[in-house]
């Protein structure tokens, strides 16, 4: 059983990426901004799901992450804390009424996700060459074992400047079964 709740995983996860915690004091709503626009993408994929229609969700997605951009009133801090806690609370009652486990399924998501990283030096090699073999040679690495990341260092096929490339070892996400 893990010890670390959803929170603490996704944070920790957030700052191997390159996403260092933010100072609650200095908030950088532009960048709490691009994250949260983040979840239009996951909500336009969970309708499409759910048997919506792909384009018209898409094109939904795209209009709505376009308004958001162009943000103009006053930020209220406590309005986006209720949303985002709101989120987590239909996400969760979602699960509920599925009767499925939610705590194991987000286990199961940032497990897969963490296998994006490169975890030792034979693993490196291997993500290189495999990225090599389709055409992306310039490449440059940030971090440290087991949260290495091999990262494109200018426009390449399927890989523009500085995009994160998955490791060799990744692995799609394995959900528990119901």
């Amino acid at each position: 059983m893990r010890s670390s709740s959803n929170y603490q995983r996704v944070s920790k996860m957030n700052t191997a990426f390159g996403n260092p915690k933010g100072d609650a004091e200095r908030i950088d709503w532009a960048r709490v901004r691009r994250q949260v626009l983040n979840i239009a993408d996951e909500f336009g994929e969970t309708v499409i799901a759910l048997g919506a229609d792909a384009e018209v969700v898409k094109d939904a997605v795209a209009h709505l992450k376009f308004v958001a951009s162009k943000a103009i009133n006053p930020i209220d801090r406590d309005l986006v804390r209720d949303g985002l806690c709101d989120m987590h609370v239909f996400g969760y009652g979602a699960h509920h009424l599925m009767g499925i486990d939610a705590d194991a399924d987000m286990n199961a998501v940032v497990d897969g996700v963490m296998t994006r990283f490169m975890k030792d030096p034979d693993d490196r090699l291997a993500t290189q060459i495999m990225h090599a073999k389709k055409g992306v040679t310039e490449v440059y690495v940030e971090g440290d074992y087991p949260t290495m990341v091999l990262k494109s260092a200018s426009d390449q096929p399927d890989a523009p400047k500085g995009k994160f490339l998955k490791s060799a070892s990744y692995q799609d996400t394995v959900f528990p079964a119901v």
